[in-house]
């Protein structure tokens, strides 16, 4: 089953709105001060929460990586470590994927 289409159809739900909200605080930080916590998070939730990996491919040492992600707890208030904050925040970027795509389509 290609879940593609559930996914875009769910980004354009205004219902994913709120966890948006979860995310700000990281862009924030990476328009003030220059940094990934964005993409880091996106390349963790990618590896499937493998913080190894996820510094591999983020050309990273893992201490880094691992400083990266207290980093977004802080910053959030979040647990990655629970299932269901893992998931808000995958929600969350999801959300601005589809705001980031709205805002290039209409200038």
């Amino acid at each position: 089953m290609d879940i593609g289409p559930l996914l875009r159809e769910l980004a354009e739900a205004t219902a994913l709105e709120p966890f948006r909200a979860l995310i700000e605080p990281l862009q924030e930080h990476d328009r003030t001060r220059r940094s990934d916590l964005v993409l880091t998070l996106r390349v963790y939730f990618a590896t499937g929460g493998n913080a190894s990996e996820a510094a591999d491919r983020l050309f990273l040492h893992r201490n880094s990586m691992l400083y990266r992600l207290e980093r977004i707890q802080k910053l959030t208030g979040l647990d990655l470590r629970d299932h269901r904050v893992a998931l808000a925040l995958q929600l969350g970027l999801l959300a601005k994927e589809r705001g980031e795509r709205d805002a290039t389509e209409y200038p």
